[in-house]
């Protein structure tokens, strides 16, 4: 019985551990998303050719939330050009990080805010729900 016992301790341990995300994997995703998130928002000239890099921090809004600065080049026709954006999105890890969800909160592209602030939608009903979807498939690929 015994044996039996620690068996299925072993495949459960196993189990949890296949499906932990790690900190930088979840990074990872939120700047994907974020991508995501600011190409919604650029001229149809526009678009995000290079992602050079992202900060990531916890964000003000609160402990299940962060912020993500993207560092990007931006093709407009024949010009490149260098630009940040910033996003800040809600997240949740399961038991011991065996499952994750974010959703975006807020994304800055130049002086416009789009999604939420201070409980209130920024932007229009439709730009929410652009948003919300292209982030929705850039983390979960639905």
């Amino acid at each position: 019985m015994s044996k039996k016992i620690c068996l299925f301790g072993a495949v459960l341990c196993a189990f949890t551990l296949t499906g932990c995300l790690s900190r930088e994997q979840a990074d990872s995703r939120l700047s994907k998303a974020c991508v995501a998130a600011v190409n919604v928002f650029l001229d149809e000239t526009q678009k995000i050719e290079t992602l050079k890099g992202a900060d990531f921090s916890a964000s003000p809004e609160g402990p299940d939330f962060r912020h993500v600065t993207i560092h990007t080049v931006i093709m407009d026709g024949w010009l490149e050009t260098e630009n940040d954006y910033e996003c800040v999105f809600q997240e949740g890890f399961g038991f011991l990080n065996s499952g994750y969800t974010a959703s975006i909160y807020q994304v800055h592209v130049g002086d416009d805010i789009y999604g939420s602030a201070g409980g209130q939608i920024q932007g229009d009903a439709q730009d929410h729900l652009k948003l919300n979807e292209a982030v929705r498939k850039s983390l979960y690929g639905k």
